[in-house]
């Protein structure tokens, strides 16, 4: 293994910990109206001598939270919302009928494993590179055992594999109504390489949804580093080595969406994600979250309703 392809899988495996910090950090909050959901995430992050292990030391943990919200501030908050919404719109899915999960870009994610009661009809395909993916499994094996019978690991080389193919060898059918958890991931990808995956996605079966969160475009440039967590957030990816590449314009969602021939369904910004996932016991909002992007759920159009793209 040469230097470059060493740095590269340290630079995969410490954002998947690196985001699961920040989940556990959420876990950790004491309202249960506002706590995030993934009490698994904690457990996932390996153990050892980096920043990620610190949310296993019982006297150290309960700080985390502070920390992170300290260093980026709002990072918690919104990946509370982010999580909770994912998880709501997920549920929703299925219940109307989805019979397949895709997590791309599946990191540390732990829905296949905390939610496997709710997905024990569906056929969930974890995707994600081969150094994060056989992390993952070892981890899983760590805290949960042998995975649920109806999860399948893919592993793709966004930079070389076709994605479509990957996922075929593996059992998946294009032709039966999917769902695409896409979660902290299509940021810290170029426009190509998001657009190429929302093309696929259209490609889907009708009524297929694909939920994933962006920034707006003009954060990612730098022009509205005056909002809260912004230039914070900017700053210390970049410095990760993981900097920000792609978003989509204020206010343009759907449009965007449209030019790839999918449906806007939901986009749900800092008021709203507030509102529905961050109101406390006492009726309250919690402490502000990110400003500067939202959670949105695109659908491919039902046979006969298909748009094509716009110019």
């Amino acid at each position: 293994m040469g230097l470059e392809e060493a740095r590269s899988n340290r630079l995969t495996r410490s954002t998947a910990e690196g985001a699961a910090l920040v989940r556990a950090a959420g876990a950790l909050i004491g309202d249960p109206m506002l706590r995030g959901p993934d009490h698994l995430a904690g457990a996932l992050i390996g153990p050892g001598l980096h920043a990620a292990a610190l949310i296993k030391v019982p006297l150290v943990r309960r700080i985390v939270p502070a920390v992170i919200d300290r260093v980026i501030p709002g990072a918690v908050w919104f990946e509370v919302a982010r999580t909770r919404g994912m998880d709501a719109m997920l549920l929703e899915e299925l219940a109307a009928g989805a019979e397949q999960l895709i997590v791309l870009g599946a990191g540390l994610d732990s829905r296949p494993y905390r939610l496997a009661d709710e997905l024990r009809c569906a056929t969930v395909y974890e995707v994600d590179h081969p150094t994060t993916a056989a992390y993952k499994r070892e981890r899983v094996r760590a805290v949960v055992g042998d995975p649920p019978p109806n999860v399948r690991y893919v592993t793709v080389d966004f930079d070389h594999d076709d994605l479509a193919a990957a996922l075929g060898t593996s059992g998946f059918d294009p032709r039966t109504r999917a769902v695409v958890i896409w979660s902290g991931v299509a940021p810290y990808l170029d426009d190509g390489a998001v657009a190429a995956t929302l093309d696929w996605f259209a490609g889907l079966a009708p009524t297929s949804a694909i939920v994933f969160d962006y920034c707006w475009k003009e954060m990612v440039d730098g022009r509205l580093d005056d909002l809260y967590g912004a230039r914070a957030l900017r700053r210390r990816v970049a410095a990760q080595g993981e900097p920000l590449r792609s978003g989509i314009p204020r206010g343009r969602a759907r449009e965007f969406l449209a030019r790839h021939g999918l449906e806007l369904v939901d986009d749900i910004g800092v008021e709203e994600a507030t509102e529905r996932y961050l109101t406390g016991s006492d009726g309250r909002p919690a402490a502000r979250l990110w400003e500067f992007g939202g959670v949105v759920r695109a659908r491919v159009p039902e046979a006969g309703r298909r748009r094509s793209s716009l110019p």
